[in-house]
């Protein structure tokens, strides 16, 4: 058994019978869980929008209520501040006609002696007519003979009293307040530079009260309501005066209503005590907006952090003022704890999720019942199908179902059946086909061993798996009986063609085996582009590494490998033939020999035809000269000797170029651009000539190679298209790089090459020139150097119109390039 099989079974699994509870359990607990989540979210969201339209509904109720009872305190303070007596008294007062300085030092006096309790300062103040007047309007308990007038408890006020102009007291309930008030914030604001307006102070902690209070403070006018001539300030304990109107106002256990300013400060509140401040700055700026709303608030603003349904309102009339007053607005706020808001909702979802719990018991129950009336039927089908995989079904399986169940029994049957009549014949067959695979296995051996040529088999470990009789003949090896022998310890090679056939080896054993043999070239084709040189005569252009030759002793070996098919999970084989080519490599040496000898013949013959012209021309004229007795007929000989000598010097210039052509120089980086003009400056271009020079250059990667030889080369080409011109003309050089090749032209406007002859000019010794006009080999010299370096030549000429010289070279770094540095 394999491991991907032992694997699977050892791999834990679900069985069916739990697959099939498992899936009815998730049809009906996953709608439950749906339903009992939208449910929550649903009813969540209900309480939250009447309970929010609730509280924003109680907040503007309970703020207009106390802008009510604000207002209608406002009102009653105001009627005493309207009271002609006191209007009168203080207009008496502001007409004394009384030094600013007199009344500093009278003010200081007066201020000490009402700090310190004098009676002839406090009882005027305290028992006066304007202290009376005031008392009647909040008469408290009955002050016993000489016993100082009692502080008033039966309302919220603290204290009550009034100032005249210059913020003095001049009457007052009690004795718990300032004299001089001129310097307060109230004063001032309430006075307003004799204009006179309602002031409203904010809550505030009073030391000599002891309790947080709020003050309300009335300009009183002159009698014709111009003036002001005084300041009437009333001080309220804020918990007593706001608690008859808020207090009462509970809902549920933490359900109630609080009065904050615009800051955060409580104002009263049944569970924050007054004066403190709200601890969410976020709540108060939530809470706090001119139109009554609800908000789902980050926190509760009680010190809880979880969210909470808040209502708020602002008071519409006595915020006016207090934004008047103090920059603050006063604002209602409506607040109940989350945990009791949400209690129904939780309490629903407590009951649903016990019911839902009992439904999943009561379904799973009946799963279990419903899913093992399924699986035995199905566990017996498989016990019988894994006995027929085996052959040991005997009894046919018999199951009682009326279903599906039933009907794929009696197919097992059947099939069992038809298998145990298959099986019955197959085993004959399987026997005959091993005896043909035996005998096909043997002819195959015989075929190998009657080929005369040395086969081996080696797998990827490099190690012989067959050899075939020629084989064992030839290296003298024994048979070859399952032991583990390398290759190259039957075969004796030297470490390089050891190493080069090891390479070989496994980069055919590491490709994936096809159907088919793949063989592996004994040579590399010889490139079209190769030019056959007589300087450098080669019987085929592979050099002996691309030959695939081993060297074993004295005997030269021709090898070629071929990948064997090998079935899935086998190792793969791949099989090396061994070619004797001792005989025809010393066959091939010889022939070079031969070629060279015959090349050399047509190299000497073809310099001796060259030669000889200008050497008789120089002989015929030289006799010439012993018998002209003219000077200038002389000189006229001696200068076409010259002429001759020249031409003769040329070609044994080209010639001795092409021999050092072929001598190993520095390779160095060449820009083909300089070597362009460098070359252009050597040519014979002469003034007189109506020669027009065009370079069109760009910008090249330079290129491995020798700069005099591709000078050289440069040379030869621009020296024909000069001579192709005649004297008149455009040479054109351009260079650039496009699809991924180097590329130089040479552009000439003479009168081009006829198409019978382009396909020889690079020929040795061939030229279209006349007697005189070239030796024949520039352009063979020019296409070799070219070549050698990885380029490519090739000719475009149109006759009558010129022709164009493409010189191709591979970019730095690609495999051409590399090839031609080898």
């Amino acid at each position: 058994m394999d491991t991907p099989t032992l694997k699977k079974k050892n791999r834990p699994r679900w069985g069916l019978k739990w697959k099939l509870i498992l899936s009815m359990l998730l049809v009906g607990v996953v709608p439950l869980l749906i339903g009992l989540v939208m449910a929550f979210w649903q009813g969540t969201e209900e309480i939250r929008q009447v309970s929010g339209s609730s509280f924003a509904g109680l907040a503007n109720e309970t703020s207009r209520k106390l802008d009510h009872v604000l207002s209608e305190e406002l009102s009653k303070t105001a009627k005493i501040a309207k009271n002609q007596f006191i209007i009168f008294e203080l207009e008496r007062r502001r007409d004394q006609e009384v030094s600013e300085e007199l009344l500093a030092s009278q003010r200081v006096e007066r201020e000490a002696a009402w700090n310190a309790e004098d009676p002839l300062i406090v009882e005027p103040i305290t028992e006066g007519e304007l202290a009376q007047l005031l008392r009647r309007h909040y008469v408290g308990p009955t002050a016993e003979p000489g016993q100082p007038p009692p502080v008033v408890t039966r309302s919220a006020t603290r204290a009550m009293f009034v100032t005249d102009i210059h913020g003095v007291l001049v009457a007052s309930l009690n004795t718990q307040v300032p004299f001089s008030n001129a310097d307060t914030a109230w004063w001032q604001g309430t006075f307003h530079n004799g204009v006179g307006k309602p002031y409203i102070e904010n809550v505030r902690f009073d030391d000599k009260v002891g309790v947080y209070i709020f003050s309300l403070s009335l300009p009183i006018m002159d009698s014709i309501g111009y003036q002001a001539v005084g300041v009437l300030h009333r001080v309220y304990d804020a918990k007593e005066f706001f608690a008859p109107s808020i207090n009462p106002i509970r809902f549920g256990k933490t359900g109630h209503v609080m009065l904050i300013d615009s800051e955060g400060t409580v104002i009263n509140c049944p569970i924050l005590p007054s004066g403190t401040k709200v601890p969410d700055d976020e709540v108060i700026s939530l809470v706090t907006s001119p139109q009554p709303g609800w908000v789902n608030a980050p926190s509760d603003g009680h010190g809880g952090q979880g969210k909470s349904i808040i209502g708020f309102s602002s008071l519409p009339g006595i915020s006016h003022i207090t934004k008047d007053s103090t920059g603050r607005t006063w604002h209602a706020f409506v607040w109940q704890s989350s945990e009791e808001l949400f209690a129904p909702v939780r309490h629903l979802l407590t009951w649903i999720s016990v019911f839902g719990a009992v439904a999943i018991v009561l379904l799973g129950a009946l799963g279990y019942m419903a899913a093992g009336r399924i699986i035995t039927p199905i566990k017996r089908l498989q016990e019988a199908t894994s006995l027929i995989g085996r052959g040991e079904l005997k009894e046919p399986i018999t199951i009682k179902t009326g279903d599906e169940l039933e009907d794929l029994a009696d197919e097992i049957n059947r099939m069992n059946a038809q298998l145990e009549a298959a099986f019955a014949g197959l085993t004959d067959q399987v026997a005959q086909k091993t005896q043909e695979v035996q005998m096909l296995q043997q002819a195959t051996d015989q075929i190998l061993d009657s080929v005369s040529t040395p086969i081996f088999m080696v797998d990827g470990d490099e190690q012989v798996q067959y050899v075939n009789h020629a084989a064992r003949e030839v290296f003298n090896l024994g048979e070859i009986d399952g032991q583990a022998t390398s290759l190259f310890t039957l075969i004796p090679l030297d470490n390089v063609s050891q190493e080069r056939l090891r390479n070989e080896l496994h980069g055919l054993a590491s490709q994936p085996s096809e159907k088919e043999s793949v063989q592996v070239s004994a040579e590399s084709s010889p490139r079209a582009a190769d030019v056959r040189d007589p300087l450098d005569p080669r019987l085929t252009s592979a050099p002996s590494a691309e030959k695939k030759e081993i060297h074993v002793g004295k005997t030269i070996y021709r090898y070629e490998w071929f990948q064997l098919h090998s079935p899935s999970g086998e190792i793969s084989q791949v099989g090396l033939i061994l070619r004797d080519t001792t005989e025809e490599s010393l066959r091939q040496d010889k022939l070079i020999q031969a070629e060279k000898s015959g090349s050399l013949g047509v190299l000497t013959a073809g310099i001796g035809h060259e030669l000889n012209n200008p050497l008789f021309g120089i002989l015929g004229l030289g006799e010439a000269i012993q018998e002209e007795a003219d000077l200038n007929t002389i000189r006229s000989y001696a200068k076409d000797i010259v002429n001759h000598g020249r031409r003769m010097a040329a070609i044994i210039k080209d010639f001795t170029g092409s021999i050092r052509s072929d001598q190993k120089e520095r390779l160095a980086p060449v820009d083909l651009n300089q070597q362009l003009d460098e070359a252009l400056n050597l040519a014979p271009l002469n003034r007189d000539e109506d020669i027009d020079v065009q370079r069109h250059y760009q910008t090249l990667p330079t290129i491995t190679a020798v700069p005099d030889e591709l000078r050289q080369a440069f040379f030869n080409i621009i020296l024909n298209a000069l001579q192709a011109m005649d004297s008149k003309g455009t040479l054109s050089l351009s260079s650039q790089v496009t699809d991924g090749m180097i590329q130089v032209r040479v552009t000439d406007t003479g009168k081009g090459i006829p198409k019978a002859h382009v396909s020889k000019v690079f020929d040795p010794f061939f030229t279209t020139k006349g007697q005189g006009g070239g030796s024949g080999l520039g352009l063979t010299v020019a296409n070799r150097i070219v070549s050698k370096f990885g380029g490519r030549i090739r000719l475009e000429s149109e006759e009558g119109k010129g022709t164009t010289c493409l010189i191709t070279f591979p970019l730095p770094g690609s495999d051409q390039q590399e090839e031609s540095q080898r």
